[in-house]
């Protein structure tokens, strides 16, 4: 067993980095997979959507898990999961059977920002968690960085199952590495979770809990119906070619991944999560407000405040809630009610606003997101003025720095 907490750390960043590769796996390769299964596009995509669609279903049962299984056999257990469901899509002969695949596949991502934040929380100590709190929260943009460079090169020189089977195998790996190399809280007993009597119930009577749970449902809508969008919203609206609609859309992920470490030193120096939660709350709901009125020499710009802007809001959201809990054990109820609204804001963002740009313009569409991200401002201001809680104690490991 690893006693450098960092070193802990790497390997549960490897685990959950497969995950994100694994989700993405299909987005480079959808006009194989088309061909491949006969399938239209409009179908290949619940290939992704149905990654989501799990995590508004599991995020809660998830915690109830947690508190039966252990942070770390749970996290185990997700990596078998991954590796089972990339298994069972190599093998499948049909799309209903690879669609089945991807919703084992979802098992592990319904819960591994869950998981992930109770063993931070117990490896380090509060002081200094923000850091590795707001670097794991950009896995997802870290593994979407290297699977849309590296995932269309092996199909084309190993076969377009070929990604399927590495990533059974890493996953395998890092379920080992888990294992072995991991510790988590001790695993209680069915008396002792009785004792504590530890609820979902108990972790929503914390306002907060709900405040957080909005904001960041309303990142996720704003997020993620821009990345849906943003390639359509600098050629249909801009006129840009298809390249540099690309291009520019590209940037958004590149642009968010060092935001996450920074929201996480940020609150570790400052202290104060809502008051930089809010700042870059008003900065998100600008940069909506400004995405229709762009020139040229402020496509960047628009794309950079939006991207950090997002990338602090999401991160420092995540550490505020394994704060803003009355008890350390309500960490994983709190998360995961957190993270199924964050799904339902995935899940409902970009359907409804091209619906609205279809009925009433890019400008309405522009309209809405601007109100949802002003929703989100007002939920952290209202989370700013209420009175500081107290905090949870941290578990410190001994002999560590």
């Amino acid at each position: 067993m690893l006693k450098n907490r960092w070193r802990k750390f790497a390997v549960l960043y490897v685990g959950a980095v497969a995950v994100s590769l694994s989700q993405l796996k299909v987005v480079p390769v959808m006009k194989q997979l088309a061909v491949e299964t006969g399938m239209p596009i409009s179908d290949i995509s619940w290939l992704m959507s149905i990654f989501t669609i799990s995590g508004i279903f599991l995020a809660i049962p998830g915690a109830t898990l947690l508190t039966k299984f252990g942070a770390k056999q749970l996290a185990v257990l997700l990596m078998c999961c991954l590796a089972l469901g990339n298994v069972m899509g190599a093998l499948a002969s049909n799309f209903t059977w690879l669609l089945i695949s991807r919703a084992v596949e979802g098992i592990a991502f319904s819960m591994i920002i869950m998981v992930g934040i109770v063993l931070i929380n117990y490896w380090f100590p509060e002081e200094k968690a923000g850091t590795p709190i707001g670097t794991f929260g950009i896995f997802s943009a870290v593994g979407s960085l290297i699977g849309m460079n590296v995932t269309l090169p092996i199909v084309e020189q190993l076969g377009l199952k070929s990604v399927w089977w590495i990533l059974a195998v890493i996953a395998l790996v890092a379920a080992v590495l888990f294992q072995v190399l991991l510790d988590g809280p001790p695993k209680e007993s069915v008396s002792e979770r009785k004792a504590k009597n530890v609820s979902l119930l108990e972790a929503l009577r914390n306002g907060r809990t709900w405040l957080l749970a909005l904001a960041q449902g309303c990142m996720a809508f704003v997020l993620f119906t821009f990345i849906t969008i943003y390639p359509q919203l600098f050629t249909d609206f801009y006129g840009l070619s298809t390249e540099s609609a690309n291009f520019y859309a590209s940037l958004f992920g590149l642009f968010g991944i060092p935001f996450g470490v920074v929201a996480g030193y940020l609150v570790d120096r400052t202290g104060k999560p809502e008051l930089l939660t809010f700042v870059a709350y008003i900065m998100l709901t600008f940069s909506c407000v400004a995405a229709t009125y762009l020139s040229s020499a402020l496509y960047v710009v628009q794309l950079f405040v939006l991207s950090g802007s997002v990338g602090l809001v999401s991160c420092i959201i995540m550490i505020m809630a394994s704060r803003f809990v009355k008890r350390k054990e309500l960490i994983g109820y709190s998360v995961s009610f957190i993270n199924m609204i964050y799904y339902i804001g995935i899940v409902a963002g970009a359907p409804f606003v091209l619906k609205i740009i279809e009925k009433s313009g890019w400008q309405m569409g522009m309209n809405m997101l601007s109100i949802v991200a002003g929703v989100g401002t007002v939920s952290i201001f209202v989370l700013l003025l209420m009175k500081q809680p107290a905090r949870v104690g941290q578990q410190v490991m001994k002999g560590e720095e």
